[in-house]
């Protein structure tokens, strides 16, 4: 018997007698092998309309409050019944639209919430029920980010070369040069595509990348230092920031961003060609970017299918183990959230409009239940908030082919799964030349006496498909245990 572990997802770098395979789906990875991904379950109502921008705010009680924008409206959930309480504006009709998303950001009790084709709008936690404009005249802009004591606006509908800050300790402030507000404009880099949360921030442009630091008692403000030439973000709504961690998309390759401004690929020879060879310019833009809130994964939600407004495609990165894995979906919406205002018991589940304890969407002991939770989010495209906490979705894994290239053929006759479930089914894949279509046969599954799966395979090359159902309890897939002994030549 010879151990055949389950291989990096590495479709850039996947070849015969590797440690890479081309084809996961529907897995996370971790030290030894893969784990399950999560189905989405439904957790909210519907909203009137598909959703551009989803955000989770907190106030000084640990009350949790989460938004949604829609093309011209502005949304609360609703923690009592799940429903959404339209908050916008009086008498004002929002522009957003799917290529100029609605984007959030939280200073103090207040939320902010900006696209292009709207002034800046202001919510106060626990005293407001609707939105207003952001006092103090502040340009339109695309992204919003707050940095230290100041609020950050770039993607300026009018100076897309510029960034502009509030005033010290006041988000109402913004008359350049009064109690340290200001703006910067860039000679270089094209537009500004956004900028990191931090005291010292990163700003990401289109074709560069400067470095931001704070000089307290300054006439300046801030300095800026260009750390990075010809590299930024293509697709703005990419970038994503957790700690000293930052990512984006450029136009050809995945980056993460130190602290410093240093970059780092981390989809070079490993997803990097794959990506961006099969999406085009018009869904490049498009990638949203968002950072597990309690894990080391990044997620990027990608459209395969240009001709559809879904997100059809994870791909998500571990940076602690480095490696990637992909996830199929159908959604409008990516974004870590905290679950809810109030912790969950068994005496008030029920009060969730439409479940019982019999059907309730998740198990018991999901993180959903618990009041702020975090967990990641998504809206499906019947434009209800989901958390990804449902049962394992259908996991399917494909094993780096194996095979001698000096022409002698091998016979294959049973292979186990190493994995903590029986609901497996395994195809046999074989091919007699490298230049062939690999051909599969029937799927298999264990015998109820063993986990061993029998063929009878003689083939110059070799490769295995497992797929593990949907709903199948399981925690760990590792790899294969095969049988085989060589059977001369042809």
């Amino acid at each position: 018997m010879t151990t055949l572990p389950f291989a990096e997802w590495r479709p850039d770098a996947a070849g015969l007698n590797s440690n890479f395979t081309a084809d996961v789906m529907n897995v996370l990875c971790s030290t030894a092998g893969y784990i399950p991904f999560p189905q989405l379950a439904v957790f909210s109502a519907a909203m009137a309309d598909r959703p551009t921008g989803g955000f989770t705010a907190t106030d000084n009680d640990g009350t949790k409050y989460i938004f949604a924008g829609t093309a011209t409206n502005l949304y609360l959930l609703n923690n009592t019944d799940l429903s959404w309480t339209d908050v916008s504006q009086t008498g004002v009709t929002y522009g957003s639209t799917d290529t100029e998303r609605w984007r959030f950001a939280q200073y103090g009790q207040y939320v902010v919430a900006v696209n292009a084709n709207n002034n800046p709008q202001v919510y106060q936690l626990g005293v407001d029920t609707a939105f207003a404009d952001l006092g103090g005249s502040p340009p339109k802009a695309r992204f919003v980010a707050v940095c230290g004591d100041f609020l950050f606006l770039s993607g300026l509908t009018d100076h897309p070369n510029r960034v502009q800050w509030s005033a010290l300790n006041d988000i109402t402030g913004w008359t350049p040069g009064t109690n340290s507000s200001d703006f910067q404009d860039f000679a270089y880099g094209e537009a500004v595509m956004g900028v990191t949360p931090a005291t010292n921030p990163i700003i990401v442009h289109k074709h560069a990348v400067t470095y931001g630091t704070f000089v307290p008692g300054s006439d300046v403000v801030f300095t800026f230092q260009k750390v990075m030439d010809q590299r930024g973000a293509a697709a703005p709504y990419s970038i994503c920031t957790r700690g000293q961690r930052t990512f984006f998309a450029d136009a050809g390759g995945f980056y993460m961003i130190g602290a410093d401004g240093t970059d780092t690929p981390i989809g070079k020879e490993k997803v990097d060609r794959t990506v961006f060879q099969t999406i085009d310019g018009a869904t490049l833009y498009d990638i949203i970017g968002e950072i597990d809130p309690f894990y080391s994964r990044v997620y990027f939600a990608l459209r395969y299918q240009s001709t559809t407004t879904a997100f059809d495609r994870l791909i998500i990165y571990d940076w602690d183990l480095q490696r990637w894995t992909q996830v199929g979906g159908n959604l409008s919406i990516l974004f870590p959230l905290a679950s809810g205002t109030i912790g969950y018991t068994l005496d008030n589940l029920t009060d969730l409009t439409g479940y019982s304890l019999d059907d309730l969407p998740f198990s018991l002991d999901s993180q959903v239940w618990q009041g702020g939770a975090p967990v990641m989010a998504a809206f499906n495209s019947d434009n209800k908030l989901c958390f990804f906490a449902g049962d394992p979705e259908e996991a399917n894994i494909t094993t780096q082919e194996t095979g001698n290239t000096d022409g002698t053929l091998s016979y294959i006759d049973g292979a186990s799964i190493i994995a903590d479930t029986n609901n497996v089914h395994l195809t046999i894949g074989t091919r007699m030349r490298r230049g062939d279509s690999v051909s599969y046969g029937m799927e298999r599954n264990p015998t109820p006496a063993s986990d061993r799966i029998d063929f009878r395979s003689c083939s110059r090359f070799h490769t295995f498909k497992m797929r593990i159902d949907a709903g199948s309890s399981w925690s760990f897939a590792q790899g294969l245990s095969v049988s085989s002994r060589p059977a001369g030549r042809r």
